[in-house]
């Protein structure tokens, strides 16, 4: 009988070990109990997500337990309910959160790098964040996000970083700059907000789309 536990327990090891090493590697994941990923050839899994956004990984975690991992290039987007705990009017934009994934331009001999951002605002050109999560403490599997890195994307090739938010986005959209400014005045809102620099995003996009522009 002490065989047979002894086997149980070194199996059951080996599979903790094994997991903890995989998500070590992975880095610090994203969580959501309700959530969707939706593949390139349109075929959708409902689950647990756990979403790897530096990684550019996704895994879903079925009702029967089974666990499915995607590369970013495989996955169309992926479509999570937020923790209630977690909804704050700085922070999300929607408890609704949408990912896609993107290419990063890299200076390794190995091409762009694909990696996960948050969809905030419509198109067609769409601002996109990208959360760098920390550990609370050493050896923890729960995080907590720093700081928010602004992108913008049109169509589904690369990004384009929002280093300096204000001066970037009035200069991508130059030629409506002067509308966007005016709209940032009259309703007091800050380029560095999420929420609020998905108004401006959006706004900039109706200018593009309207007559004469």
């Amino acid at each position: 009988m002490w065989k047979y536990w002894k086997n149980t327990i070194a199996i059951i090891f080996c599979i903790a070990t094994t997991y903890a090493a995989q998500a070590q590697a992975l880095g610090y994941a994203q969580q959501y109990n309700d959530g969707a990923v939706v593949l390139a050839d349109g075929s959708k899994l409902r689950g647990v997500v756990m979403l790897y956004p530096s990684r550019g990984v996704v895994q879903v975690k079925m009702a029967n337990d089974s666990v499915y991992t995607f590369q970013a290039q495989a996955v169309q987007c992926v479509a999570v309910e937020e923790h209630k705990e977690r909804i704050t009017a700085d922070k999300l934009v929607s408890p609704r959160r949408v990912f896609r994934p993107y290419y990063v331009m890299s200076k390794n001999p190995g091409g762009p790098i694909w990696a996960f951002f948050e969809q905030i605002s419509d198109g067609p050109v769409k601002l996109l964040r990208y959360q760098r999560f920390m550990p609370y403490a050493a050896m923890s599997a729960s995080y907590t996000p720093s700081t928010d890195n602004f992108f913008l994307a049109l169509g589904s090739n690369g990004v384009v970083p929002l280093r300096y938010p204000r001066k970037d986005v009035l200069s991508f959209f130059k030629k409506q700059a002067p509308q966007i400014e005016q709209y940032v005045k009259e309703n007091d809102l800050r380029y560095t907000n999420a929420r609020e620099l998905s108004f401006i995003v959006n706004y900039a996009n109706s200018l593009q789309n309207a007559p004469g522009q």
